[in-house]
């Protein structure tokens, strides 16, 4: 649910992350209401309700968010020059400590709009997500394992391209050792989603009670108590591939490829720094 907020999840690696936090950021506006409208048939009255309290959440984000995106930023282009894998953990680890941030902002307030919902709505929800699990089980895991492995290369490299331009050999060679390891990971994070959804499920036919709302903040806010075993056991191994795998396509990099990422970085931080926060008197009071 945390993804009707903010879309900045799942990010391969931190050039991409950039890219997503420059897509989510500039269209936070009508990306929340529109991925709600994915999934929910809000009411007139639930509109009228969450309009100013998004903009509370937008405000909120501008104001003591993107500063922190900046200097960010500034950090992964000192990354193009010394690819060290201790201080490429540390910006996942402020990555991440940013996506919890904007978990702890909207916990209240997606409560109150859940708490809220009618039969029919709850019904939809989950007939929306039935279909969109049924489309991944089809991209992900219909087709036979060395096609997935196949399909993970050629995505990550569309994803690399806007950055580092066409991929030499060995860098290639880096994104298909890289898709290897993962090997079955499709199945494990598809698993593990449909898990999260059943603990929402659950959640939300006790959305009158007492225990409604600490149920759903452990949703949003620990996801990782909902882990598959599975999915815990690659976790750390997974993410370690991706810091492997930045490490090999930075330092295999030419120089034409490190100034392209530089020169993306440094627009992108300009871009956001031009950014202009609507002004918001609860900002002020916000940790």
């Amino acid at each position: 649910m945390h993804k009707f907020w903010l879309t900045l999840l799942g990010l391969p690696v931190l050039l991409v992350a950039c890219s997503r936090v420059d897509l989510a950021y500039r269209n936070l506006d009508w990306l929340i209401p529109w991925k709600l409208n994915d999934y929910l048939a809000l009411d007139d009255q639930q509109r009228a309700w969450l309009k100013p309290r998004l903009q509370q959440h937008l405000s909120w984000h501008c104001s003591l968010e993107l500063p922190r995106y900046l200097i960010w930023l500034r950090d992964n282009q000192a990354l193009l020059n010394d690819p060290d894998p201790q201080r490429l953990n540390e910006q996942l680890d402020e990555f991440e400590q940013a996506l919890q941030r904007i978990a702890v902002q909207v916990t209240p307030h997606t409560t109150e709009l859940l708490r809220g919902l009618n039969p029919r709505q709850v019904e939809q929800l989950f007939a929306e997500l039935d279909e969109q699990n049924a489309e991944l089980r089809d991209t992900f895991l219909t087709p036979p394992p060395a096609e997935q492995i196949r399909l993970r290369v050629e995505r990550m490299n569309e994803r690399l391209e806007p950055w580092l331009g066409t991929l030499n050999a060995p860098q290639r060679q880096s994104v298909e050792a890289w898709a290897n390891r993962l090997g079955a990971q499709n199945a494990v994070w598809l698993d593990n989603r449909l898990t999260w959804q059943q603990a929402l499920r659950e959640t939300l036919d006790a959305r009158r009670s007492d225990s409604f709302a600490p149920r759903l903040e452990a949703l949003l806010q620990a996801r990782e108590r909902f882990y598959t075993e599975a999915y815990r056991a690659s976790h750390a191994a997974n993410r370690e591939a991706l810091v492997q795998l930045f490490v090999a396509l930075i330092r295999q990099a030419d120089s034409d490829q490190l100034a392209r990422a530089d020169s993306r970085l440094n627009a992108l931080h300009d871009d956001l720094a031009a950014q202009r926060c609507q002004a918001d008197e609860s900002v002020a009071s916000a940790d």
